[in-house]
């Protein structure tokens, strides 16, 4: 634990000199100043009001985002630290601990080795720390993406109800930071469900997957509850979808230089309080657009996907992400170099669980969200965030798989304090707990 907290001190000092060094700017813009604004109206008592229609004077309902990021932000300006400074600080924080998150995590599935390995790589990966100096969602999302992988690993070990109502409220809670993670409950917690060992027929799997799924659920519920009644249409987790697809279907995306990413050309001018409205308005006209280009959308989808996965354009989508999002160009080309050979390492990781019999689906799963979310809607680097974490895991098994194949303990997870009533799953045909090679020899 030592030697993890010491990676964790480092990851401390390269977040918080990438915000001093580079990003403390007195203004910011776009999605970063609706988080920080957002909390800062939140921590006064207004309420999720909209930080752009405030500025202007008029107090609107805001649901642009869901309200994890702007929930945690809210945090440090309660106690007086609201400055774009202090919330870049306290996302720092943030993303440290999910460096300390990826090194347990890789403890718990493959052994010490990987999770000192595994948080290592994470501390100085520039893929995930510049997130924490942008102000964006990505920051906890990252964090609870990883708690999600966690507690999926904790319900396979140990298939109990208690374990899947943990799964759910991750997911619910991750969902609260990035609507995209919602799909987690169809794409993890229903075929972990399904595939578990130690359940006693599709019943007890059933009943697995409705406590997963409904937990999850009923933690989404205060937020879409409000969402439903303060807004003129139906709104859920966010009103953002329709002005999302807005940008990312024109011309300019399916034709130009912004093929399979978004523009500030597609957007359709709609002077609208209610963002139900504008939402609503904007999706349909995204939808229009589609439906008259449909025989260019396989050409779009897959520029998409080459964006997002560093397989198309590279360069100019890294210079896209430095003018659209700041995000420094030289620390980017070593994020995508980092990205590259993780990506290829992972093979060899996946490979490397299947062959030892131990499921890669809580990890892989982040890929195919990913990949879901940039089919729907654009291409780009920062979407990519939700699957750093797992390339990262996979990646160093994959390393040490090739080159230390004695230091993997995939199989063999690491003990935990007995919690009563938590040692059995439930309608388990049998002692289905894990238990460690050296236990398996004994018996």
């Amino acid at each position: 634990m030592l030697a993890l907290l010491a990676i964790c001190v480092v990851a401390l000092g390269i977040r918080v000199g990438y915000v001093l060094g580079w990003r403390d700017v007195p203004t910011i813009e776009g999605d970063a100043r609706y988080y920080h604004d957002g909390a800062n109206l939140l921590a006064d008592g207004e309420g999720f009001v909209h930080p752009y229609a405030w500025r202007d004077g008029v107090k609107v309902p805001g649901a642009d985002h869901p309200p994890g990021y702007i929930v945690v932000l809210a945090l440090p300006s309660l106690l007086g630290f609201d400055g774009i400074r202090d919330h870049m600080l306290f996302s720092c924080l943030i993303g440290t601990g999910t460096v300390a998150l990826i090194g347990l995590l890789g403890r718990r599935i493959a052994g010490d080795a990987v999770g000192l390995v595994a948080a290592g790589i994470a501390a100085v990966y520039p893929n995930l720390w510049l997130n924490d100096g942008s102000l964006m969602s990505e920051t906890l999302a990252l964090f609870l993406g990883v708690v999600v992988s966690y507690s999926a690993y904790r319900a396979w070990e140990v298939p109990s109800t208690r374990r899947f109502v943990e799964l759910g409220a991750a997911i619910g809670l991750a969902a609260l930071a990035r609507a995209e993670a919602a799909l987690m409950i169809v794409l993890l917690a229903v075929p972990l469900a399904a595939w578990v060992r130690g359940l006693d027929g599709w019943a007890a799997r059933a009943r697995q997957a409705a406590a997963a799924g409904g937990v999850a659920l009923l933690v989404m519920a205060p937020w879409v509850v409000a969402n439903l009644v303060r807004f003129e249409h139906p709104a859920t987790l966010s009103t953002q979808a329709g002005p999302t697809l807005d940008v990312a279907n024109c011309d300019e995306t399916y034709y130009g230089d912004a093929l399979g990413a978004w523009s500030f050309a597609c957007a359709t001018a709609i002077e609208e309080d209610d963002r139900s409205i504008l939402d609503q308005r904007t999706r349909e006209e995204a939808f229009t657009y589609i439906g008259d280009h449909l025989d260019r959308l396989p050409v779009v989808v897959a520029a998409r996907l080459g964006r997002a996965w560093g397989l198309y354009a590279p360069n100019h989508q890294l210079r896209f992400d430095s003018v659209a999002e700041a995000r420094p160009l030289p620390s980017s080309q070593v994020g995508l170099a980092m990205y590259y050979g993780l990506a290829a390492l992972s093979v060899a990781g996946v490979v490397a669980f299947r062959r030892r019999g131990e499921p890669s689906f809580p990890l892989t799963v982040w890929l195919v969200n990913v990949t879901v979310t940039v089919i729907v809607f654009y291409g780009m680097t920062r979407f990519r965030a939700p699957a750093e974490p797992s390339l990262v895991l996979l990646g160093t098994v994959g390393l040490l798989a090739l080159v230390r194949p004695s230091l993997l303990r995939l199989g063999t997870p690491r003990p935990e304090p007995a919690v009563p009533g938590d040692d059995a799953p439930a309608d388990a045909g049998g002692g289905a707990q894990s238990m460690s090679e050296d236990e398996l020899a004994q018996k």
